[in-house]
């Protein structure tokens, strides 16, 4: 591998920073990757179309988005040969394709290996250095390190946004289905029944999905082949044998240039140095110069102790300046540790005691108000928002086509409801019991009651304010009055004598009402 014919700048750059450049790639290079991919994917759409029946649809989508690996080796292909100056065709790059299908692992990725997070970091291990069984593990293991969280986010982040960009595609089509037709759409979507839906719906369907993963895959392929090449550089030093050949080419070029000079030199020296006291001193300084020699061993020594002098100058505390930290730190502890090196050990315990308590002290402050601005959001949210304290509405004065308005009742409610009872007004005698009921529930517990409440939707609000025998009472008198009123049936003498006997004692005990014993 040339690296010094590598298209960016190779330098040490943090995970992000190197996922950051392979999206530069893919906006520097858009038309080279784009061409031959939209080839493959609009022929793998016409096969699946013309092959798999309409009413199956879903299947070419699963077939699309399962063939991912396939797609992701070309995108490779294209960038790993511009990245080294080498411009792919799209001709050339699907001629490559069977080639790539047979030699890079396809098989595995499209089975076992599918639902790998971190296939994209791998897969240049697979395509460019070729390496299978033992030794791709260990390289894989090597190269993935500290980057192996950022390649699975990477991942997770590519496969949400297309979720979102596809489920955006889908509301922009519904946005043109006309409301009449909508209905009856979707709900053959959800049966499964698409026999009433064209042949153009799956063919917007599955060209709508393919877009947007032909638009991403070059972004998540280029950024894990980025993370890949970042992290050769860390391990590799490419950046520093690259500015050594640098270097050697600008010495090479000077060497050249200062060769007449260096001549013109040597010969003004020789003729300084002409007088027999300046050829001796000459000679001496040129003994010197050759006695100096560097010590050597005279014999080669074995790999084995040559690792261990290695190791030993390793050691040394000068050239490990990097350890791998495993836990959640402070980014100024060293920094703290610095300014309190020359503080008592009390102190500097005594310190961090009392800021701790000042953090926690102020995480509680914190706390608190959050909790103040919640439960008393009715005073500052009119104060934010410029808005009047709202007021309660006002109490409905019909419901279900009755008069709840308090004047509108008898004074003596019971005998009212009794005699319309005795004379064979069943419905009418119950209708008067619950409509007083809903006059005190307004009136009297202050329940707020809207026109679109039912019975129901008043039985379970009362259940928060009335007390237990008042509940019983009110349940008792909804049910009755719900089965006369929808069903027609009247209540038994002896459930109607409980009702009117019972209404003052266990539910209207501060209304004005008489109870008329029979």
């Amino acid at each position: 591998m040339q690296i010094e014919t590598i298209a960016v700048n190779v330098r040490s750059r943090n995970p992000w920073e190197a996922i950051d450049l392979g999206f530069a790639m893919v906006r520097a290079w858009w038309l080279i990757i784009y061409t031959p991919l939209a080839i493959l994917s609009l022929g793998m759409i016409v096969a699946l179309l013309l092959f798999i029946p309409y009413e199956y649809y879903w299947v070419s989508l699963v077939a699309l988005w399962w063939l991912k690996p396939l797609y992701h080796r070309l995108i490779l292909h294209i960038i790993s040969h511009q990245m080294f100056g080498d411009t792919l065709t799209w001709g050339q790059a699907l001629r490559d394709l069977p080639r790539l299908m047979r030699t890079t692992g396809l098989f595995s990725e499209l089975t076992w290996r599918r639902f790998s997070f971190s296939r994209g970091f791998n897969l240049p291990v697979w395509q460019l250095e070729r390496l299978r069984g033992s030794p791709r593990s260990k390289r894989q293991k090597l190269l993935l390190g500290n980057v192996h969280s950022q390649a699975i986010w990477l991942t997770v982040a590519i496969f949400f946004f297309q979720l979102i960009l596809t489920f955006s595609f889908f509301m922009l089509l519904w946005l043109f289905v006309p409301d009449y037709y909508a209905d009856d759409l979707l709900l053959n979507l959800f049966t499964n029944d698409l026999a009433g839906i064209s042949f153009s719906f799956e063919i917007l369907a599955v060209t709508g999905f393919v877009v947007v993963m032909v638009f991403l895959e070059p972004y998540y392929v280029a950024a894990s082949f980025a993370l890949y090449l970042n992290r050769r550089t860390q391990l590799e030093a490419w950046d520093i044998e690259l500015e050594f050949k640098k270097m050697a080419q600008r010495l090479e070029a000077l060497k050249a240039k200062a060769a007449p000079l260096a001549s013109m030199l040597l010969v003004l020296a020789l003729a300084l140095v002409g007088t027999p006291e300046q050829a001796a001193y000459a000679d001496e300084t040129a003994a010197e110069v050759v006695s100096y020699e560097e010590t050597l061993f005279d014999t080669r020594q074995p790999a084995s102790e040559s690792a261990q002098v290695v190791k030993q100058v390793m050691t040394n505390e000068n050239l490990v300046r990097e350890k791998l930290v495993k836990r959640w730190r402070s980014l100024s502890t060293e920094e703290e540790e610095v300014n309190s090196s020359d503080n008592p050990a009390w102190l500097t315990t005594l310190a961090v005691i009392l800021a701790k308590i000042i953090e926690f002290s102020l995480w509680l402050l914190i706390f608190a108000v959050i909790l103040a601005l919640y439960y008393y959001r009715e005073y500052w949210i009119p104060v934010v928002t410029r808005q009047p304290k709202s007021s309660p509405p006002p109490a409905p004065e019909v419901l279900f086509g009755m008069d709840v308005r308090s004047d509108s009742l008898p004074d003596d409610l019971i005998s009212a409801a009794r005699q319309l009872w005795e004379s064979g007004k069943a419905r009418d005698a119950l209708s008067l019991l619950y409509r007083g009921a809903l006059v005190h529930l307004i009136n009297q517990e202050q329940l707020e009651l809207k026109h679109s409440h039912t019975e129901g939707d008043i039985l379970s609000l009362s259940q928060l304010q009335l007390s237990e025998t008042k509940q019983d009472f009110f349940g008792q008198l909804t049910r009755h009055w719900v089965r006369i009123a929808y069903a027609h049936q009247p209540p038994q003498d002896a459930d109607m004598l409980y009702l009117l006997n019972h209404w003052t004692t266990d539910f209207a005990d501060n209304m004005d009402t008489q109870v008329v014993q029979p």
